[in-house]
């Protein structure tokens, strides 16, 4: 082009551009990562087009801007292609992910998984032991399909199903669709919970079809046993408790709970050790009562608690974002994109979900 010169080709940006603009990428992560108050690990696993499995690893950031616009700064780390998927490849992946950031144990808070038995190992083997501040999370969005389960063994005809869920008018399907958005916080999971168990038992009085009843007050067994605190069933919340302790960053819930400090304490790892942080709990639960703001506003009066809250109310209740991600992976490999190269497409990958 006259005086422009050559448009590169195709190859040449990609060997050469490519690489430059994601390792600039990179350091722009490391600094947001280095800045942030705490991060957040959500992890899942899928087989991609290519019969490769491949584990998706996000990092949410802990920001007061996000506590008070309500929204998550979530990045996609990696997308690390796996042999095999088992407890230990899985922890090995997190483990290079979090050396190649920079990021250092403490600053971890939660690590957010499926309720697969490999994800449960890798944290009680692997991760537990150094993620000393941090706790594990199951996605409560996967709640759902457990209590689905229960309604498609009471009613096998599809007829019979919709006749009777027409019937019960499920009042409580907003409650579950906002477990799958991301802006969820950790603070309203126990009462969301608790909200959807009185509805399900005054639902389960109010019916006059046997299988229905039957079907909600079997639900309601699952979702008790499911934020049940230290329970021992197959399918459950170990942040249960932590879930619950959260509730008292919020003020206005604050006012009126009645939550042991010791509780409190222990379901907060970041509590332990904290001399200073408890302190000035105290003083926070003796002034809540005149409160109503964000806690990016409190920094100053409680700077140490400040930075407790904002971290345990960023931490995501879901894994549904690690699943999203796996269908924008789907549009960058493409069909009519098979042939390129698996490091290529590691770096495509995360320029494109992080929407650079």
């Amino acid at each position: 082009l006259k005086n422009v010169g050559i448009i590169p080709s195709s190859s040449h940006l990609r060997q050469f551009y490519l690489p430059r603009v994601f390792q600039n990428h990179v350091t722009e992560m490391k600094e947001k990562l280095k800045t942030c108050n705490g991060i957040s690990i959500v992890t899942d696993e899928t087989m991609d087009a290519e019969d490769r499995y491949v584990l998706n690893i996000l990092g949410v950031l802990s920001e007061p801007e996000c506590e008070r616009e309500l929204k998550l700064n979530m990045l996609l780390l990696d997308c690390a292609v796996l042999e095999s998927v088992d407890f230990k490849t899985v922890s090995q992946a997190i483990w290079e992910t979090l050396d190649k950031f920079e990021v250092t144990f403490h600053r971890i808070t939660a690590v957010v998984t499926d309720n697969a038995t490999y994800m449960k190992k890798a944290w009680e083997r692997s991760r537990k032991p150094l993620f000393l501040n941090a706790v594990h999370v199951t996605c409560v969005a996967h709640l759902f399909n457990l209590v689905g389960d229960v309604w498609h063994k009471k009613f096998v005809k599809v007829n019979n199903l919709v006749t009777v869920v027409k019937r019960v008018k499920l009042a409580s399907v907003c409650t579950w669709r906002r477990k799958e958005e991301s802006v969820i916080r950790s603070h309203v999971v126990s009462n969301d919970m608790r909200d959807l168990i009185m509805w399900a038992k005054s639902s389960a009085d109010e019916r006059e079809h046997a299988m229905a009843r039957e079907a909600l007050l079997n639900s309601t067994e699952k979702i008790e046993t499911y934020k049940q605190c230290n329970s021992n069933a197959r399918f459950c919340q170990p942040a249960a408790a932590f879930f619950n302790a959260c509730q008292v960053f919020d003020p206005n819930q604050a006012k009126y709970l009645i939550i042991p400090e010791k509780e409190v304490f222990e379901a907060i790892p970041l509590f332990e050790d904290n001399s200073v942080a408890q302190r000035e709990y105290c003083a926070y639960l003796e002034t809540v009562y005149e409160m109503q703001c964000f806690w990016r506003t409190l920094e100053t009066r409680f700077p140490t608690l400040a930075v407790i809250a904002i971290r345990c109310l960023m931490v995501p209740v879901n894994s549904v974002d690690a699943e999203r991600s796996f269908s924008a992976y789907k549009n960058v490999l493409r069909d009519d994109r098979r042939s390129i190269k698996a490091s290529n497409l590691f770096m495509y990958n995360v320029l494109c979900q992080n929407k650079l």
